[in-house]
């Protein structure tokens, strides 16, 4: 085990970093995508699968990073260390879906636990009812209805094992892509293809064991996306004054015009509506990171008094980096995902 101690100390060195500074250095994922292929050509890895395996890395640390759910820098670490595992790991094709189980589900135990503990009552309250309303229960019902039989045969033509937190994982990625490519045509899609399945396959849906699975599924959807990231917006999200505003700041409100009008408009959408109409607004700046020219744009407009208010919510920058060390570790020590094991055991 000595050959992992260091891709290993080098992730401590880039954790620190991302930790103090909010930055992870290229230099440094070069370093290890380097080290990774000498690494696995010494071993004599059969780099045909090797390969496919780099570029199905390649593509979900892209992807993850398309739809939001990580910064560039952590997408770059992710496949970095997808390149480190021992040759003998790349014969398994959950490989992948392991790593990525290992690095989530300790992200979100411990954001909720750290979130329930922090977030005043009345903020948990407000969560709750926003998490938890009708329209968020029959959206992610069509979704879920639709698309659990065919998440099911992916799951055996890759070889994953479909247990309930791969399938959390899963309605997760495809709820944040939907979220980017949304339209009314596309809603109607999601309820054409429940109501096929509801049609096609009531004899298994009509049961107990159905219906106690899919309401499982559906609630811990519905509290991870809605009432934990509820609180994490709350949580990780501050005001600032516009002439404090910096490059590579990310704004949690969008600065939008209409009619005319400069107002703000908030990035934390309550639907997938909002999401479409959002796509719709003119908006004055980058919906990433903001640049220098658009801190210029934003304080000249606001010179000319065309901007009205004087604060505008970003959010803290987060430190990732280390949920994918610690993923890559578990994922090392367990040959796999530590749910497996844990399933095992209990």
């Amino acid at each position: 085990m000595l050959e992992f101690l260091f891709p290993i100390l080098l992730g401590t060195i880039i954790c620190y970093d991302d930790l103090k500074k909010g930055i992870i250095k290229n230099k440094y994922i070069l370093f290890l995508i380097i080290y990774g292929i000498l690494f696995q050509l010494v071993l004599g890895t059969d780099m045909s699968i090797f390969l496919k395996f780099a570029l199905f890395s390649f593509f979900i640390s892209f992807l993850f990073w398309y739809i939001g759910l990580w910064p560039a820098g952590d997408g770059k670490l992710f496949f970095a260390f997808s390149l480190l595992f021992p040759a003998s790991f790349y014969l398994k094709q959950s490989l992948l879906m392991d790593y990525l189980v290992n690095i989530f589900v300790p992200i979100f135990l411990f954001i909720s636990f750290y979130l329930l503990i922090k977030s005043k009552k009345k903020i948990i309250k407000d969560s709750l009812k926003y998490a938890f309303r009708p329209y968020n229960f029959l959206l992610i019902s069509i979704i879920f209805i639709g698309f659990a039989s065919l998440l099911a045969r992916l799951f055996t033509l890759f070889g994953i094992e479909a247990n309930f937190l791969v399938y959390i994982f899963f309605m997760f990625v495809a709820y944040e892509i939907l979220r980017r490519f949304f339209t009314a045509k596309i809603e109607m899609f999601f309820v054409l293809l429940a109501i096929i399945r509801i049609a096609i396959d009531y004899n298994s849906i009509y049961t107990i064991s159905f219906i106690y699975k899919f309401s499982l599924t559906i609630l811990t959807f519905i509290f991870f996306r809605f009432f934990i990231l509820k609180l994490a917006f709350n949580a990780y999200t501050k005001k600032i004054k516009l002439k404090n505003l910096k490059p590579g700041m990310i704004l949690a409100e969008g600065i939008v015009e209409k009619k005319d009008k400069i107002q703000k408009i908030s990035f934390f959408q309550s639907s997938l509506i909002q999401t479409l109409q959002q796509r719709k607004e003119k908006y004055i700046h980058n919906i990433g990171y903001l640049t220098k020219s658009d801190i210029e744009k934003i304080k000249e407009l606001k010179k000319k008094n065309k901007i009205k208010f004087n604060e505008i919510l970003i959010y803290q920058k987060q430190p990732f980096a280390i949920f994918l060390l610690l993923g890559y570790i578990i994922t090392l020590i367990f040959q796999g995902s530590f749910v497996n094991w844990l399933r095992i055991i209990i």
